[in-house]
């Protein structure tokens, strides 16, 4: 029984990661599927990628937040373990050249 579950998990997450893949491109850059992305888009997403890594003060789980940029535009997702974790991270991102705006879904884990 435990298989079969784990195996309807496997079959439930490709099919989402083949929507995502499947989705238009003209999609709002607010949508996960826009992660499809111009080199500018892809250089200022390692940035934020790399800004956010290599702020010691932060916890492991705010290391690993999601970052999606399209057209400048940066989404923030995934757990962190404050609220003050969830405000340093939009400031830091907020004042980096080439951020035209950014949409925080961080969510607070205690």
């Amino acid at each position: 029984m435990k298989r079969w579950m784990i195996m309807g998990w496997v079959w439930l997450a490709m099919g989402q990661a083949m929507a995502f893949q499947a989705a238009p491109s003209s999609a709002p850059p607010h949508q996960a599927a826009s992660q499809v992305h111009s080199s500018e888009d892809a250089r200022l997403q390692a940035a934020v990628r790399q800004a956010i890594a290599n702020d010691a003060s932060l916890s492991d789980a705010a290391h690993h937040v999601v970052v999606i940029v399209a057209e400048g535009a940066v989404v923030l997702r995934g757990p962190v373990k404050s609220d003050a974790e969830k405000s340093k991270i939009d400031a830091l991102v907020r004042k980096m050249a080439g951020v035209k705006e950014v949409t925080n879904e961080i969510d607070v884990k205690q």
